[in-house]
C-alpha cells in the first residue's frame, strides 16, 4: 500500500512540475523559458530558412526548458512554407516543426508575452525571446520604432515589445534575439516605452540583433539546402552551443579561454565570421550611443593601439580579424576606415562594405565604452556594467 501511495505521490509531483502544455516548472525557478515568434507575413515570404531557425533553436535548448512557438498562420496542415529545390523550382509544404502553439498574430504575441510574464512571477527565471522572420523600417521615427512583420499584415513594433517587457519582474534576465531586417532598432527596449530619449527601464533586459536599424538582414532564403545558410542565427547560436544547425561541432568562440562561451563572445564571433550582409547590433551598442555623445570625427582619431588596449578578448579578436580582412594597416587605420565608411552606400551588400560597417561600429563601441568608464557618472557606469554582465551570460548552457 505504501508503495502504491508513493508512486501516486510521485506521479502527482510530475504532473504539477511539468503539466501538459504551456509554461510549467514551478519547482525549478531558474529554468529557461523560451518563446519563439516565427514565419513571414504571408505564404510568399514564409521561407523555409525561417522554419529551419525554429527547428534549430528547439534542438539546442536545454532538455528541461519549456518552449512555446507561434508560427505563420498557426496551422500544421497549412501548406504555407516556401521551398526551392536544387533545380530552382518553388513549391509549398506544411510546416515541419517540433511544436506549434498558435499563429504569429499581434493578439497572440501579446497574450503569450503576458502569460510568460505572469508565469515567471517574482522568480529570477531566465527568459529567451527569439524572433525569426521579416521586419520593416519605420522611417518617420528615424528607424527607432521599426517593426517585426507578423502573419496577415499584423506587426509588432519596438514600442509593442517594450510595453510587454514592462510587465516582467525586475529580477528575471530577459534576452531578445531578433534576426529580421532592421532589427537593431529593438535595442531601444532598454528605454521606457521603447523611446530612445526616455529613462532606462528597471527590467534586466539585453538583446542581440542581426542588422543595424537602417539595413536589411540575411536568412530568408527558400533554398532547402541548409548547409548553404549563412546568417546571424547560425553563427550566434553555433558559437553559444558549439553545434551548428547540421550538428557539426563549432569552436573558437571562447576568446577569454575560461571554458565557456558567453553571448558577448558569440556576438563577437558573428561579427568576424558571418559571411552575409548582416551588421549585428547588441544592446550595449545602443546604450553607449545614447549616453556617450563623442562626435564620430573625434572617435576615429583614436589610435589603433589604444583601441586594442581597451577591447575585451572577443572584441580584440573581431577587431584584428576584420582589420586583416579589410587590409587595414597603421596606427591611424581607424581614420582610414572611417573615411572609406563615409563613402560607401549604406545599403551596400558588398562583403567588404559590410565588414567595414562592422569594423567601424565595433571600434566606436570600444572607444565609447572607455570614455564612459573614465568620465561617466557612477550610476551610469554601474548600469552599463550590469548590462555587460547580462550580455556575457549563456542562457542555453548556463
Amino acid at each position: 500500500m505504501r508503495s502504491v501511495e508513493l508512486k501516486t505521490w510521485k506521479l502527482a509531483a510530475v504532473i504539477l512540475a511539468f503539466g501538459s502544455v504551456g509554461w510549467v516548472t514551478p519547482h525549478e525557478p531558474t529554468v529557461l523559458r523560451t518563446l519563439v515568434i516565427g514565419g513571414g507575413p504571408d505564404q510568399e515570404h514564409n521561407q523555409v530558412a525561417i522554419e529551419s531557425n525554429v527547428r534549430y533553436l528547439a534542438r539546442i535548448l536545454p532538455a528541461n526548458a519549456p518552449m512555446r512557438v507561434l508560427f505563420a498562420d498557426g496551422d500544421l496542415k497549412s501548406e504555407n512554407v516556401q521551398c526551392q529545390d536544387d533545380a530552382g523550382k518553388i513549391y509549398y509544404r506544411a510546416p515541419e516543426l517540433p511544436r506549434l502553439d498558435g499563429p504569429a498574430k499581434t493578439p497572440n504575441v501579446k497574450a503569450e508575452l503576458d502569460r510568460l510574464a505572469e508565469q515567471v512571477g517574482t522568480s529570477s527565471s531566465p527568459v529567451l525571446l527569439y524572433f525569426t522572420g521579416h521586419g520593416s523600417p519605420n522611417r518617420p521615427s528615424e528607424y527607432n520604432n521599426n517593426q517585426f512583420d507578423l502573419w496577415g499584415g499584423d506587426d509588432f513594433s519596438v514600442s509593442d515589445v517594450a510595453h510587454s517587457l514592462a510587465k516582467f519582474p525586475k529580477g528575471a534576465p530577459v534576452t531578445l534575439v531578433m534576426v529580421q531586417c532592421f532589427s537593431g532598432a529593438f535595442g531601444n527596449v532598454l528605454f521606457e516605452n521603447g523611446d530612445p530619449t526616455a529613462p532606462l527601464v528597471e527590467q534586466r533586459v539585453c538583446g542581440f540583433f542581426a542588422a543595424v536599424p537602417q539595413r536589411m538582414a540575411a536568412g530568408c532564403t527558400p533554398q532547402i539546402r541548409e548547409a548553404d545558410y549563412k546568417d546571424f542565427s547560425g553563427y550566434f547560436f553555433s558559437a553559444l552551443t558549439g553545434v551548428d544547425r547540421l550538428g557539426k561541432t563549432i569552436s573558437g568562440a571562447d576568446f577569454n579561454h575560461d571554458g565557456k562561451v558567453g553571448m558577448n563572445e558569440a556576438f563577437d564571433f558573428s561579427l568576424l565570421y558571418d559571411d552575409s550582409i548582416d551588421t549585428p547590433v547588441c544592446t550595449s551598442d545602443t546604450f553607449l550611443r545614447r549616453f556617450v555623445t563623442t562626435p564620430d570625427a573625434k572617435v576615429f582619431e583614436t589610435s589603433y593601439a589604444k583601441t586594442r588596449s581597451w577591447a575585451s578578448s572577443g572584441q580584440l579578436a573581431a577587431l584584428d580579424g576584420l582589420s586583416d580582412l579589410l587590409g587595414l594597416q597603421g596606427d591611424d587605420r581607424l581614420a582610414t576606415a572611417f573615411d572609406e565608411f563615409n563613402r560607401i552606400d549604406p545599403n551596400s551588400e558588398d562583403l567588404r562594405d559590410v565588414r567595414l560597417i562592422r569594423f567601424a561600429r565595433l571600434a566606436k563601441s570600444i572607444i565609447l565604452a572607455h570614455t564612459l568608464n573614465t568620465t561617466g557618472d557612477r550610476k551610469l557606469k554601474a548600469r552599463y556594467t550590469n548590462l555587460l554582465q547580462l550580455e556575457s551570460r549563456n542562457p542555453l548552457r548556463d
